[in-house]
């Protein structure tokens, strides 16, 4: 029989106590669940938009911060600007002491035939969901390479892993995003910084295309195993332990939430 004292000793691995974290995209259903998790584990928080425009929303997530016992600290920026991304890491220093951990939920998924998709929208897409990425990896690590160490996870799509009809671009994006982490992994690893993926399913939130009503969302929901959408608070587990000391001797990789969508062929 184990010993009675095993579970909560290894429970404490999970505490985020002292840690100064950073949650980039939190005005998304996803990142907002993010800054919860981590707050409730016991980190700092400074919770920082995607897009400018977004301060209600983001105001939201403060309180609910708040409701826990937990300061909130927001910063209202464009991901897609390199000045703002520096500002808010330096802002995160200043004011949390730090940069320990660094979440992005950077989304703009864009659905249609390949063919019908001009410049523009490649630009887009690669640019909020790939770039905006890449330049947050980049400049959290300016900080945490400093500091000997840190931890980052990007909350991504199952789309990263599998090819749809008329997602072309947005599943390479995401895909591109995939290898970034496993090539950043390898390089920082003997500087002390882990960087991992959180893959979703297709997730229950506003605007998503597997809620309007049609042919589309009644195909998905027949092919999902579970016949359901994930819902965005069913992260939480699977984000706490890849941004905590539980999975200190896990970098490169992704853990899949998504009711088991990738296991079919």
């Amino acid at each position: 029989m184990a010993d009675t004292k095993t579970l909560p000793e290894g429970l404490k691995d999970f505490a985020l106590n002292g840690k100064a974290a950073l949650v980039i995209g939190a005005e998304n259903p996803l990142g907002r669940v993010a800054a919860i998790t981590l707050a409730e584990a016991g980190a700092r928080v400074l919770i920082a938009s995607q897009d400018a425009g977004t301060e209600v929303a983001l105001k939201e997530v403060a309180k609910t911060l708040e409701a826990i016992g937990s300061k909130a600290l927001i910063q209202v920026q464009r991901a897609a600007l390199r000045a703002d991304l520096s500002a808010t890491v330096d802002l995160a220093v200043t004011k949390l002491g730090g940069l320990d951990i660094l979440v992005t939920a950077l989304d703009e998924p864009l659905y249609g035939p390949a063919e019908t998709a001009d410049d523009s929208a490649y630009d887009r897409v690669f640019e909020n969901n790939f770039k905006t990425a890449w330049m947050a990896f980049q400049e959290a690590g300016r900080v945490m390479l400093q500091r000997g160490g840190g931890v980052i996870v990007n909350i991504n799509s199952v789309l990263a892993e599998r090819g749809v009809p008329n997602a072309t671009l947005y599943c390479a994006a995401k895909g591109a995003v995939r290898n970034l982490v496993r090539a950043l992994a390898l390089e920082w690893a003997r500087r002390g910084i882990r960087l991992n993926l959180l893959e979703c399913g297709w997730t229950a939130e506003e605007g998503s295309i597997a809620l309007e009503p049609g042919d589309f969302s009644d195909k998905l929901i027949k092919y999902l195993p579970y016949r359901r959408l994930l819902k965005p608070e069913e992260i939480a587990g699977a984000l706490l332990y890849l941004v905590s000391p539980a999975a200190g001797f896990v970098t490169g990789e992704s853990i899949a939430v998504d009711g088991g969508l990738l296991c079919r062929v």
